[in-house]
Parts: structure tokens; C-alpha cells; sequence
């Protein structure tokens, strides 16, 4: 709806391309997803997008299905199509390697082939006993992921029958271009006739247990609310002991982690740093945080900038290209346009 109504933003992130999406329905009828369409438009306080198309696929045959998907979006000059979803719409085994592979050759790459961008949406198995919600993949063979350029996983999590609210994590699980976008919560509101949706940062303490951050991310996260031991660094994040033990280290050497002189056996209790002790982040101190530029971004660098920036001190000529590319990704929306910013990037670097 983002996409198709010229919204400038979705929860807080920039929309780059705006035009036709055509949504490709295997599960449900028009009716159905009318209404539900309606709700959250009346939540976001428009209206239904004209450039939002709709076709059931409901009892088609899957040729048949996206053959004609394929003719609308010609027609319409589409941008985007949403396949939901791909356990009704998958032709084979999903558990077979060879089928899934088939299926995308035949049915996922003409979309691509005619400038559409295939959005799928799929189902994971039955969360077992013991078994971390993180972890879990799509239902199926491997290649279901394998040949997907970008993966975002949504996990349910707290409802509230008596309030109508149900909060749902976003998990950027996979990239091909750029950087992995930081994980984030949406609080949705159901009353009578609208759905409302508000987004909700993560807390340092869900920042900490997100396997999709690194462990550098995780550790400082976990620092963030007060000093800790190794073995309560191990608790708050799940990671292994010795990973802890090496990024205490790294962190330390880095300036970002320091010991409080509190011993407990053989254990150091480690705190946070002073933010002004950060070599990388003080030399860009004095500019404006406006991260749509390549000054601004170096200005104010997230997280991931001071990993490439540490990244590239160890060889520049080797790392110069793989920065210019993710800060392209981020500034211009395109990684391939890394030598359009690679000027101003060393400039930044100086």
C-alpha cells in the first residue's frame, strides 16, 4: 500500500520506488482482503490506493494464476507484485531442491524479467519444543531462501484480546546488496472498523538476544542499561562464553569498553565507555546527523559505519570498494553506485 498509495516512508524507512502493485492472492478472496485493506487504510487515514490492484487466484491453476498476473502488470505498468502465498501457488515438492528451483525459473523470474519485483511471502514450520523462533527458515528446501535477494522474517509476539493490540517484530534476515537493516517492532491496534499501526524501537535488553546483529552489537547492547560480568554478557545475549570473552577484548582495545575495577573470582565486571573516547565517531563530531548525504552519514556513523570504517584502516586498497558500495546502498539507494560516492568517501576519510 506503501508502494502503490506514494507513501514517503514505511514505519520510519525511506520508500524508494513508488508506482502499480499488483497483489496475487493464492489463500483469499477479493472480499476478504477488501476489507481488511480497508481497516488499515482507515488506521493510516487514507484511502485505498488506485495504483493497488488486486487478483484471486483462489481455485487457478498456478500457470494460469501468473500468466495473467503477468499480463496486468504489463498493462498496468507494475513495479511490484505480491505473492501470497507460496505454499498454495508452489508447483512440486517445496521440500524438493530441484522443484523449488523449477518453480522460480518458471514462475518468480518473468516477473523479474519484466521489471516487476516479486514480494513473497511464505510460511515456516511448527516452532518445536526448545527451538528458538530466530533460527527458523521457510517450510521447505533450503533454495527457497538461497534464491531470494532479500529475506525479512515477522514474528508474532505480545497480544492483548482485551486491548485488540498484537505487537510484531520485523527481522531483516538476509540482504544481497547493502547492509542488513536493524531489527524493529510494530504495535498493531484492531477496533471496529480500522487496524493502526505504530512502530517501537527495540529496547537495548531485545537488541542484546537479536541473532540478527552481530555479537560486537549484541555485547554493547547488553552494556547499555549498566556494567555486567562475562557470565551475565552470556545470559543477556545467548552467546558462547569465548564469543563474549573475544569481543570484551576487541572492545576494549577499540575504546569502547572499559573495566570498573569490580572483580568477582577470575571474572572483570566491564562498562561501557565514554562516548567521547570513541576515536571514529569524534573526528566526525561537529557535523550535522544528516545520514541522506555521504557527509552527513559520516558524521553521525550507526554501528555497522564504524565496523567498515575499522574494516577498511586494515586495508584500504582491499576495503575502499566494499564501503564505497554500502554507503551507496544507504545514501542512494543503489550499492552498485559506489563510484558515484567513492570520491566523497575519502574525502570523509581524511
Amino acid at each position: 500500500m506503501s508502494v502503490a498509495g506514494g507513501r514517503k516512508k514505511f514505519f520510519d524507512r525511506e520508500i524508494a520506488v513508488h508506482g502499480p502493485v499488483l497483489y496475487l492472492d493464492f489463500e483469499l478472496d477479493a472480499d476478504e482482503q477488501h476489507r481488511r485493506v480497508s481497516q488499515l487504510t482507515a488506521g493510516l487515514g487514507t484511502e485505498v490506493p488506485e495504483d493497488l490492484l488486486y487478483v484471486s487466484a483462489l481455485g487457478v491453476r498456478t500457470h494460469e494464476a501468473i500468466s495473467f498476473a503477468l499480463d496486468v502488470c504489463e498493462e498496468h505498468e507494475a513495479v511490484m507484485t505480491v505473492l501470497d502465498s507460496l505454499g498454495p501457488a508452489m508447483v512440486g515438492d517445496m521440500a524438493a531442491a530441484k522443484d523449488v528451483i523449477e518453480f522460480h525459473n518458471c514462475y518468480i523470474a518473468p516477473f523479474r524479467n519484466a521489471g516487476v519485483t516479486p514480494l513473497l511471502i511464505d510460511h515456516q514450520a511448527r516452532q518445536q519444543s526448545g527451538e528458538g523462533y530466530q533460527s527458523k527458515g521457510a517450510f521447505g528446501s533450503a533454495y527457497k531462501e538461497h534464491l531470494s535477494r532479500s529475506l525479512i522474517q515477522v514474528e508474532a509476539g505480545d497480544r492483548s484480546a482485551e486491548q485488540g493490540t498484537l505487537n510484531v517484530r520485523l527481522r531483516h534476515k538476509k540482504t544481497n546488496f547493502g547492509a542488513l537493516c536493524d531489527p524493529f517492532d510494530v504495535t498493531l491496534e484492531f477496533s471496529g472498523e480500522e487496524i493502526s499501526a505504530s512502530v517501537r524501537e527495540l529496547t537495548s535488553s531485545d537488541r542484546a538476544q537479536e541473532a540478527t546483529l552481530n555479537a560486537r552489537d549484541r555485547v554493547l547492547a547488553a552494556l547499555e542499561d549498566s556494567p555486567a560480568y562475562p557470565d551475565e554478557l552470556v545470559e543477556f545475549t545467548g552467546l558462547a562464553r569465548s564469543t563474549i570473552k573475544n569481543e570484551v577484548n576487541k572492545l576494549k582495545k577499540a575504546g569502547r569498553v572499559e573495566a570498573t575495577g569490580e572483580v568477582r573470582g577470575q571474572m572483570e565486571e566491564v562498562r561501557l565507555a565514554d562516548s567521547r573516547t570513541r576515536p571514529i565517531k569524534e573526528k566526525f563530531a561537529k557535523s550535522a546527523p544528516d545520514r541522506s548525504t555521504v557527509a552527513g552519514l559520516f558524521a553521525d556513523p550507526p554501528e555497522w559505519l564504524i565496523r567498515q570504517i575499522e574494516k577498511y584502516r586494515e586495508d584500504p586498497e582491499r576495503h575502499l570498494r566494499p564501503l564505497c558500495a554500502v554507503v551507496a546502498a544507504t545514501v542512494l539507494g543503489d550499492g552498485a553506485r559506489g563510484p558515484e560516492v567513492r570520491e566523497e568517501v575519502e574525502e570523509a576519510l581524511r
